[in-house]
Parts: structure tokens; C-alpha cells; sequence
């Protein structure tokens, strides 16, 4: 059971950095768990999934009772992540194992350079009540960031925040609130998947769950007294160097 100790303290920095530069956490547990601890694509994304629900469900509580979810498209984008987070658990299990490993270095490489182009943007976003009909265009945004999820763990939250923010102009603690619930249901949902198929490596998943419930809270203090744009450019560097790693390891399968 103890095993998996150093897990802890891993966790704790990991969660602290992610929590206090706004990315989600499973962008480097996904390689920390298939080069570090060798688990298989699917239980490195099980297990990186019910490691992150410990804190999105906490965040899930916290924004609902702040009445800051914009739940008249949250519930529209929960429903239809879900056929894609079905379609990526599938993936996973039938194609080459280094497919979703060099997806999943493109993508995180992508969300890293979505955050550091996002350090030198100035908006100021006011709104709220975004009615369901101006979320139609975007309806196919789920169902990817649902399929990415499903494949490699990340995806929901990486897919719909820049559309709320960037499309819907969303004022950005709605956006995140937003993200943050639709994000937690499809984790809820994947990990009971999870669970039925026996993919979650439990004696990890216990060490990696304490430390991110610290590291959650480490987070914003972190912020405090760290500038937010050099975390963010610290956890870029780590999540473009795992993305280049990932890629670089698995692209000569496919030659």
C-alpha cells in the first residue's frame, strides 16, 4: 500500500502549481503515470481522473453555491460530452497505445500555448445569462473536448473555457465556474466507467487524491506571493516539455 508514498508530495507540488496558473492538473499526471509509475493508457487516465474529481468536486460545490454557473448551457454541454467521452474510453482500449499518447502531447503542447498567448491578452468580459441559442454554433465543442477526456484524461475543460471566454464573452469566474461543473460531471461519469472496468490503480489514486486536496489549497496562496504570470509560464514549460516528450517517444511506432 505505501508503495506509492512519493506520490504524495507529487501531487501536492503538482496540484500548487496548477491551481495557482489556472491549468487542470491531469495535464502532467497523465505522463507522470505512464513514464513513472508505467501504468497503461487506461489506467493512467483512470487514475488521473478520480485524482482530479477529489478537487473538481469540492470547486463544484463551491461555485454552485456562489450562483456563479451558468447552468442554462452547462446542462446542454454536460449531455453532449457525454457520446464523446463514451467514444474516447473506447478508443483507448482498441487502437495502438501510442496514438493516444502522441494525441494527448499534441494537445497539452496546444494548451500551453493557449495559456502563454492568453498572458498578453487584456479583456475585460461582463457577461452573464448566455441564452442557449448562442451556444448552438459551439455544440460540437463538447463532444471533442468529451472524446479527448475519455482518451487521455484532459480535454473538457481545455475545450469549452476558451469558447465561453473567447466566443461567448463570458465574465471569466462564470466561465470558469462554468467549465468546472460540466468538467466534474463527465469526470463523475468517467470514473464510475472506470471503476466497472477495474482501471483505476487504487493504491496510486489514494496518495495522489491526499496530495491534491492540499496542493488545492496550496494553490491560491501559492498566487498570492508568486507573480500568477510566472507560474504560468513555470507550468507552460513543464506541459510543453512532457507534450515534446510524449511525442517524440511514440511517433516511430507509425514508421
Amino acid at each position: 500500500m505505501f508503495q506509492y508514498w512519493f506520490m504524495f508530495p507529487v501531487a501536492i507540488v503538482v496540484a500548487s502549481l496548477a491551481t495557482g496558473s489556472g491549468f487542470g492538473g491531469g495535464i502532467l499526471f497523465f505522463p507522470i503515470f505512464i513514464y513513472l509509475l508505467n501504468l497503461s493508457v487506461p489506467e493512467a487516465v483512470g487514475t488521473g481522473m478520480i485524482t482530479e474529481l477529489f478537487g473538481m468536486t469540492t470547486a463544484m460545490i463551491f461555485y454552485t453555491r456562489q450562483k456563479q454557473v451558468e447552468f442554462e448551457i452547462a446542462f446542454p454541454m454536460i449531455i453532449i460530452s457525454f457520446p464523446g467521452l463514451l467514444a474516447g474510453l473506447y478508443i483507448i482500449q482498441v487502437v495502438n497505445p501510442a496514438f493516444p499518447k502522441i494525441f494527448f502531447g499534441l494537445l497539452v503542447m496546444l494548451c500551453a500555448l493557449w495559456m502563454l498567448a492568453s498572458l498578453r491578452e487584456h479583456r475585460v468580459n461582463t457577461r452573464s445569462h448566455i441564452l442557449i441559442e448562442e451556444f448552438i454554433p459551439y455544440a460540437w465543442v463538447p463532444f471533442i473536448g468529451g472524446v479527448s477526456s475519455g482518451a487521455s484524461s484532459v480535454g473538457t475543460a481545455e475545450t469549452i473555457l476558451p469558447i465561453m471566454e473567447r466566443c461567448l464573452k463570458v465574465e471569466v469566474h462564470r466561465a470558469i465556474a462554468t467549465t468546472v461543473v460540466v468538467e466534474g460531471a463527465v469526470g463523475w461519469v468517467a470514473t464510475s466507467i472506470n471503476i466497472w472496468e477495474g482501471q483505476i490503480r487504487w493504491e496510486i489514486a489514494f496518495f495522489t487524491a491526499a496530495g491534491v486536496i492540499m496542493g488545492g489549497t496550496l494553490g491560491p496562496l501559492l498566487s498570492r506571493y508568486i507573480d500568477t504570470k510566472f507560474l504560468k509560464l513555470l507550468f507552460s514549460f513543464f506541459v510543453i516539455m512532457a507534450g515534446m516528450h510524449m511525442i517524440c517517444k511514440n511517433i516511430g511506432y507509425f514508421f
